[in-house]
């Protein structure tokens, strides 16, 4: 762990003296994307500070936007790999708020003010990059740019997502067969295969009222999934967990994560649009899960793991009763 710890921050800290590395402290309230726009709220921004940084790996270049509470820096890496998954960034912000730490967003990399999109476009040649599928031996300054900030011990990491609705109920393969349903996506609390377990919320209270809305636990294929990060604390309140089997690296941070032993835990509700209410339902239940993972994950000597007020209202809930 130390090693790894080092040699993230080594590659990091040599590139900060590369040309090809540009790093701008940013204005928030006057930023001319979408996702700034909607969050232009001098209060909303008050002790945090945002920073752009700009760099070339291998066949690609990359934009993020680093996002440090500055009162309250001990908090959780808070990390939005897709640009078009605007709930989750605007989740990020109300989190690194609430709980302090830093968020470290991927942006469209064509231009400052170019249109949301899921993949880097940018690229010297071959296919455009899933920001999430980037954690690979051949491209190490863009984990170590992500990561530069994890510490030690490294913090919680907690990575946020908005996906398309449902899935195919033809890949699910074990366990009982859900109703025939075809969604546009592929995260589901009902999946069941080769790589996902599902353990499905029993009173499927809200926001678990929505099978979208999961948590994803991965763990070690020579493991069980009681291996897997905090997932016997998330299991006890009731949430939805996909608990994915991991074999070999598919790129992704989780994966990542897990054969580096870095604690991390992967939050999904389902993308509701960019209109008001279609934002503030899919943070809603971003906030409302990330405040469980809180309650009862976070290892975070000396902070507050409640904010002192929350920073929007979180609906009721009637529990069903025990069938």
């Amino acid at each position: 762990m130390a090693i790894l710890i080092g040699l993230l921050l080594a590659t990091a800290a040599s590139a900060q003296t590369a040309p090809q590395r540009i790093v701008t402290p940013v204005d928030p309230l006057v930023m001319g994307t979408d996702d700034f726009t909607r969050l232009a709220d001098p209060a909303l921004w008050d002790g945090l500070t945002v920073t752009r940084i700009e760099f070339r790996d291998d066949r690609a270049f990359w934009r993020l936007y680093r996002i440090d509470n500055i009162r309250k820096p001990a908090g959780p890496l808070w990390f939005v790999p897709h640009d078009n998954e605007n709930a989750a960034f605007q989740a990020a912000i109300y989190a690194v708020r609430a709980y302090g730490g830093q968020v470290v967003a991927v942006e469209e990399a064509r231009s400052v003010d170019g249109p949301d999109s899921r993949m880097n476009g940018d690229v010297a040649y071959g296919k455009p990059i899933d920001p999430n599928r980037n954690f690979r031996d051949e491209t190490p300054t863009y984990a170590s740019e992500i990561l530069a900030g994890l510490g030690q011990p490294p913090r919680l990491i907690v990575a946020l997502h908005t996906n398309e609705p449902g899935y195919d109920s033809a890949a699910s393969t074990c366990g009982p067969q859900p109703p025939a349903y075809t969604g546009k996506g592929e995260i589901s609390v009902l999946l069941c295969n080769d790589l996902y377990m599902p353990r499905r919320s029993f009173y499927g209270d809200w926001p678990f009222d929505d099978t979208d809305s999961v948590a994803i636990v991965s763990y070690p294929a020579s493991g069980g999934p009681g291996d897997g990060y905090c997932v016997g604390a998330l299991a006890d309140a009731d949430m939805n967990i996909m608990l994915e089997r991991v074999m070999t690296s598919d790129g992704s941070l989780s994966n990542f994560a897990l054969f580096h032993g870095l604690p991390y835990v992967n939050l999904e509700t389902q993308d509701r649009g960019v209109t008001p209410t279609g934002l503030g339902d899919a943070r809603s239940r971003l906030l409302a899960m990330i405040g469980i993972v809180m309650d009862r994950c976070a290892p975070i000597e000396g902070l507050s793991l409640r904010p002192s007020r929350a920073p929007e209202p979180i609906r009721a809930v009637k529990r069903k009763k025990r069938r």
